[in-house]
């Protein structure tokens, strides 16, 4: 029986990933998957998003491999990490079958999981990271856990806001490795500040290696906040040189170029052409006077400010319902320039079933963020009550991971889509699972496990 419970996990994990990319191929292709596809046949890379998932899909494309390849890859590395973790949670082969099929076939976990877009590979990449520490902190084993934090490091350089979830990761480690050194707290904070400069660094490595084509982000938030500033307000915040003349407030709200829900519509929109600043960039003098703006908007009208990220944030993890409503998924085959025609489908009839399932959970709780972000939550708490055990420590490390990193969304969400939060979604269940583990033995690494 041992013998089968040792193997469950990989079995099961296997005949998941594989039935999850019969189901999903090749995945989904919004706008922002067929350019960064574009950019990895074609090696111009350019950093409105970091350069490493379309140098990684560049790679696996020189393999031989279609487009989906990258699809394939993630759905992997889900399916390993949930694994590695189901492992190390449960001792029975039927919960650890039970367990692997509930995380990796939840219906909201396969829509997000089917996006070729970087918030499905950074979940992907930080649940095999998770997996792995769960594996090394369970057998005191140090390959596991350089492992992990190579996939840590690649993690951070993933998405220009994925830092705050993996500097948990650094932090969380260190009372669960040395938990009688009085000095743990402090080696926490080094070790968290250690990680997330490695991946820092790694990022502007890689941005300055293989990026072609700079642009500056940051203007296509900041005209989104002064829109909506001025909707509340009724007076105009956007400067002169960012819009055609004629444009007013009353353009803004009826031809609906603001829009809650996300902020590209601000610039495809509307008759007077409001420049995102990325196909026609700013120059310095202009962004330094849209930065002054967008300032002075928010400090003179705080309160326009925080009802519109308020409203935002709510549409981002609330349920999806009503007339205003962010997209919760996507069904997209896109194209960009000379992309190929995409692959057909595997299993048209069952990628079509998932979806009408999808469609129908859609007003439901189980399609909003806000209760994964609360199962993050509770695994915190309970591994803080139970952080003599080292699956508890991962729990609290996994569900800050996710709350951070979703707390960034509020100042800095462009619009309410729901992929956003593909990692919480993920973690939240893993961090539950791994806080209520039975598991309590601290291994010591390099040598025999703490009675």
């Amino acid at each position: 029986m041992q013998r089968i419970a040792r193997f469950t996990p990989w079995i099961v994990a296997g005949a998941g990933a594989l039935a999850a990319i019969v189901v999903l191929y090749p995945g989904q292709y919004p706008f922002d998957s067929a350019y960064q596809l574009w950019q990895a046949r074609s090696g111009q890379f350019n950093d409105v998003s970091p350069v490493a998932m379309p140098a990684l899909w560049s790679a696996l494309l020189a393999l031989g491999g279609g487009p989906a390849l990258l699809l394939c890859a993630n759905l992997v590395m889900l399916w390993s990490g949930i694994a590695l973790c189901v492992a190390a949670i449960s001792e029975s082969a039927l919960g650890r079958a039970v367990l692997i099929i509930v995380f990796g076939m939840a219906p909201l976990t396969m829509v997000e999981m089917a996006h070729l877009l970087s918030d499905a590979h950074l979940a992907a990449v930080l649940a095999l990271a998770t997996g792995l520490a769960a594996r090394g902190l369970a057998t005191g084993r140090k390959g596991p856990m350089l492992a992990c934090a190579l996939a840590l490091v690649y993690a951070g350089c993933v998405r220009h806001n994925a830092l705050p979830a993996i500097l948990p990761y650094g932090a969380g480690f260190v009372p669960a490795l040395f938990a009688g050194s009085r000095r743990r707290w402090r080696m926490a904070f080094f070790a968290a500040v250690a990680l997330g400069g490695v991946s820092f660094a790694a990022g502007i490595a890689l941005d300055r290696a293989l990026t072609t084509e700079r642009a500056t982000v940051w203007p296509s938030i900041a005209l989104w906040d002064l829109a909506a500033i001025s909707v509340d307000r009724g007076v105009l915040l956007l400067p002169a040189f960012t819009h055609a003349p004629g444009l007013t407030v009353d353009e803004l709200r009826s031809t609906r170029a603001f829009d809650p829900t996300s902020n590209t519509l601000l610039y495809q929109r509307g008759t007077s052409g409001v420049r995102d600043g990325l196909s026609e960039p700013y120059s310095p003098a202009q962004l330094r006077q849209l930065r002054s703006a967008w300032i002075d908007a928010v400090r003179r009208y705080p309160g326009a400010y925080l009802r519109h990220r308020l409203r935002t944030t709510w549409l981002l993890i609330g349920p999806h319902r009503g007339a205003v409503q962010g997209a919760a998924y996507f069904i997209a085959r896109s194209t960009y320039r000379d992309d190929p025609p995409l692959p057909l489908p595997w299993a048209p009839q069952a990628q079509q079933r998932l979806y009408v399932l999808a469609a129908a959970l859609l007003p439901t709780w189980v399609f909003a963020g806000l209760p994964y972000l609360l199962l993050g939550g509770l695994g915190v708490v309970i591994g803080v009550l139970r952080r003599d055990r080292p699956m508890a420590c991962l729990a609290m490390v996994v569900g800050s991971s996710a709350l951070l990193y979703a707390s960034g969304f509020t100042l800095a969400a462009p619009g309410a889509e729901l992929r956003y939060l593909t990692w919480p979604i993920v973690a939240g269940p893993l961090a539950l699972a791994l806080a209520l583990s039975r598991h309590r033995s601290q291994p010591r690494f390099g040598g025999a496990r703490a009675p």
